[in-house]
């Protein structure tokens, strides 16, 4: 399937400059170099429980617009109980890949995704969509754009499709700034009775240039020096030719400074 890239929200564009990083430990690395794909897991297997569900103040919006209506109680209930399985049901069918949009590494990434494991992939927004070679697998419409936080409780937006439930998350997860790919498997029928998981794919895969998408690998400032040999050169076997550079966030001052 040829990939489709739809920017999300046409409202907030995204320039190709835009500075994108994505921080994994190093298996998932080579996973990457070997399988030369972006790999999607569902949204339903990922951290936070609500990704894809509309918060407590959509709901009461939804609610209200249909008391509006003049819809009776149990219509009410009845929908926006509808709303919320068929919410459940798109999280096993839904894909999303994470970025995190940051002009410069981030100190509170590293401990929560990288620290003394892992390395970051620094790139643009232009880097990664040229990136795209070669057919997705499970999904063909790939959406993409920055992810709104907004409070639960209190945002009584209410989102036009299921697709745009996936760019805003909960306030507490605003420290990610976090910038995502995201596609729906639509190469199966939709029946919101079948709530089986057999036969899904666990992630959706995109193949992709490595040399287009990686602009830079930056390894854990926390990680010693010698790493950063064994890093290039497992890039090289796999053919890649992007720099490979140590984080220096905790290089110490210098004791004198030379300076007039």
């Amino acid at each position: 399937m040829d990939i489709d890239l739809t920017l999300a929200s046409p409202s907030v564009p995204v320039g190709d400059d835009v500075t994108l990083w994505r921080y994994l430990d190093f298996p998932k690395f080579l996973d990457l170099l070997a399988s030369k794909a972006l790999k999607m897991p569902r949204a339903s297997s990922m951290e936070d429980p609500f990704e894809g569900v509309m918060g407590d103040g959509a709901m009461s919006a939804t609610l209200e617009v249909q008391s509006a209506n003049r819809a009776p109680s149990y219509w009410r209930h009845a929908f926006i109980n509808k709303l919320q399985r068929e919410s459940l049901w798109w999280r096993d069918r839904t894909y999303v890949s994470c970025w995190n949009a940051f002009p410069s590494e981030n100190a509170g990434l590293w401990r929560i995704y990288g620290d003394e494991k892992g390395v970051a992939i620094r790139t643009t927004w232009g880097s990664l969509r040229r990136s795209f070679a070669g057919t997705a697998d499970c999904v063909t419409d790939v959406f993409y754009g920055p992810v709104s936080y907004r409070s639960a409780e209190t945002d009584f937006e209410i989102p036009p499709t299921y697709t745009d439930q996936y760019f805003v998350k909960r306030q507490e997860f605003s420290h990610e700034k976090e910038f995502r790919l995201m596609a729906h498997d639509e190469s199966r029928e939709h029946d919101y009775r079948d709530t089986s998981l057999e036969g899904l794919p666990a992630f959706a895969t995109l193949p992709c240039d490595l040399n287009v998408l990686i602009e830079e690998i930056v390894i854990s400032p926390r990680l010693g020096g010698w790493v950063q040999k064994t890093v290039e050169d497992v890039s090289r076997r796999y053919g890649g030719t992007w720099p490979v550079t140590r984080s220096n966030l905790y290089r110490p001052p210098p004791r004198e400074i030379h300076r007039f």
